[in-house]
């Protein structure tokens, strides 16, 4: 899936992240080259590190 930075994205509920963060919704602020997006979470306003594949468009 191609994202870019400022897309919503919402965090994929099968994710192997921690449980808290399934379903977090939030902006990409950051990516880098080795895959991992930074996203801030709507909610909150903190930034957590995902692999692509963690994450799916709103």
């Amino acid at each position: 899936m191609d994202f870019k930075q400022g897309d919503i994205v919402v965090v994929r509920d099968d994710a192997p992240v921690k449980p808290e963060l399934h379903g977090m919704k939030g902006e990409i602020v950051e990516m880098i080259e080795n895959g991992q997006i930074r996203v801030r979470n709507d909610r909150t306003g903190n930034d957590e590190w995902f692999d692509a594949a963690a994450l799916r468009h709103e």
